[in-house]
């Protein structure tokens, strides 16, 4: 697995861009954490905690922050 950094989602993102990651990642999906109150999304992690270490530096409360996996077998 090759360490990817995190990239912020503020707006949206491609799906062919969560299967690159997903790809240069776990291969089969990628670690999100969303921020439900600012409507950010963090990804790209090792680990849910990387994406949630930076929500919380970035100013989020911990009860606004919430972990999903985005797998790519997942039809639109």
């Amino acid at each position: 697995m090759t360490a990817s950094p995190l990239r912020v989602v503020r707006d949206r993102i491609t799906r062919t861009e969560v299967l690159e990651l997903a790809e240069s990642l776990f291969g089969d999906m990628v670690k999100a954490v969303v921020e439900v109150e600012r409507s950010v999304m963090v990804v790209g992690g090792e680990l849910h905690s990387d994406e949630e270490a930076w929500l919380l530096v970035d100013g989020s409360a911990q009860g606004d922050v919430w972990g999903i996996n985005l797998s790519r077998f997942v039809t639109e």
